[in-house]
């Protein structure tokens, strides 16, 4: 665990309170209008996700499991038809928002607008207030990664130990937003953050099963429960990012942690100011470039799957933790299933990544016969550039390289990924009503109009 030490002791200090003062000081006004414009593009894009996730069979489990609590209906449950509790519409939208790996790269949209609407709704705030909460809470779950997770890149920190940043970090985050909601002061955001970090958790040896989206759930969950407590007086660690036995002595080893970067221009520089970026691929990103490599090779050269031998690619075996796939939860963390449907379908969408397309008999077959095999010298699981190549068994081959995977940025763009999810949730014109309301967001007298629309049907 982290040692004491005089300089680290230096930068350490007075973290949760610099973070905490951050949360309970910023005005709306004092987020730069870029920020507040790239919001509201991510929020269209995660109401549409959690609308597509609606219709997966873990979000139905849990949604099931949910109505049977028959909590007091104050807060919708998106696109499952019917209203909870705060705290329990929290855990099933958070879990929605990220079961289909559709949601933004960072993952931060998933605990921190789920326990922002939460609370939101029954409290009937208006849409600035919302999206000041929104903003701050992704922002504190950006800090907080790359404090606690800057040694990633080397494949060391607490994610390569197999903690879970989107549940532990987010817990704080979605304690930040549901902190902005209800009004907390700096003491009761401190209060706040260390109830959150008693219940930050989550493992990445469940990738790939229901239980991977799960994680945000409890995470948007945990930063409700944390909020509302600490507005009633409830106590906890003040200090839990810095303090002896809290979270970086939990989660952390010496040298993973930059202190500086989670305070460094605070309130200047956000995370939102570098765009609305999310995904085109419904699957974990480092399936990302070699699914567009091979995507290239395909309708270049018109490859079909029967011609296929094997694929020379980097396997990304870390966060790719699954072999061949029996549902679409695996399916997202399968490399192979994911070139394989790529191979026969020429796509990868929605419609690529559900359980009656994993379990069909020519995905299955295909899935048996490919090979993967690494590149010479191995796999890496971080390449500046990522090259794929395809032998054929005629001993042809291809070859294609990509950079950067695409990811969809622009208005058009994730409009058309919005309307795409809404589709069997929505009518179009729910659909577009909701799309408006969420452009215009900062004109909105009462976010509970929002959450009327897109409650869905009765399931």
């Amino acid at each position: 665990m982290i040692p004491e030490s005089e300089s680290q002791g230096t930068k350490m200090q007075g973290a949760t309170e610099g973070l905490s003062r951050f949360v309970a000081n910023t005005r709306l006004e004092d987020i730069p209008d870029r920020v507040v414009q790239n919001a509201k593009l991510l929020i269209l894009d995660t109401v549409g996700v959690i609308l597509a996730a609606s219709r997966d069979s873990g979000c139905k489990l849990l949604a099931q499991w949910v109505k049977d609590q028959e909590s007091a209906p104050r807060a919708t449950v998106i696109g499952q038809g019917f209203r909870s509790s705060p705290l329990l519409a929290a855990l099933v939208n958070g879990h929605a928002a990220h079961a289909l790996d559709y949601d933004d790269s960072g993952h931060y949209s998933t605990q921190t607008l789920p326990a922002a609407l939460a609370l939101g709704e029954p409290a009937h705030v208006a849409g600035a207030k919302f999206i000041r909460a929104y903003v701050i809470g992704r922002e504190v779950c950006n800090r907080l990664d790359a404090a606690f997770d800057a040694s990633r890149e080397k494949l060391r920190g607490p994610t390569f130990r197999g903690w879970h940043h989107t549940g532990t970090n987010g817990s704080l985050g979605a304690a930040a937003a549901a902190g902005v909601v209800l009004g907390l002061d700096l003491e009761q955001i401190r209060t706040a953050f260390g109830i959150a970090a008693n219940g930050a958790c989550g493992l990445r040896a469940n990738m790939g099963t229901m239980t991977k989206a799960l994680v945000s759930g409890n995470a948007a969950r945990n930063g409700v429960t944390a909020a509302t407590l600490a507005q009633r007086g409830f106590t906890a660690e003040k200090s839990v990012l810095e303090t002896p036995q809290g979270i970086a002595n939990a989660f952390c080893q010496e040298g993973d942690i930059d202190w500086e970067a989670m305070t460094r221009d605070l309130g200047k520089s956000y995370e939102l100011a570098r765009g609305a970026i999310t995904k085109d691929y419904p699957s974990c990103s480092p399936a990302h470039r070699p699914i567009e490599a091979l995507l290239k090779i395909v309708k270049e050269h018109g490859v079909r799957a029967e011609d296929v031998d094997r694929i020379e690619c980097d396997l990304h075996s870390f966060s790719l933790r699954r072999d061949e796939a029996r549902d679409a939860h695996e399916g997202q963390y399968s490399l192979k299933y994911c070139l394989s449907v790529v191979l026969l379908d020429k796509q990868m969408g929605l419609g690529q990544m559900t359980d009656e397309r994993v379990k069909s008999k020519d995905v299955q077959d295909l899935m048996h016969r490919l090979r993967l095999v690494p590149p010479p010298g191995g796999s890496l699981e971080r390449r500046s550039r990522e090259k794929l190549t395809v032998y054929l068994k005629n001993g042809q081959s291809y070859s294609a390289e990509v950079t950067y995977a695409h990811r969809i940025s622009s208005l058009a763009e994730l409009e058309a990924k919005f309307f795409g999810c809404a589709q069997g949730s929505l009518s179009s014109e729910m659909a577009a009503q909701t799309r408006d309301i969420i452009l215009n967001l900062e004109k909105l007298a009462d976010v509970a109009k929002l959450m009327d629309l897109v409650r869905g049907r009765m399931t």
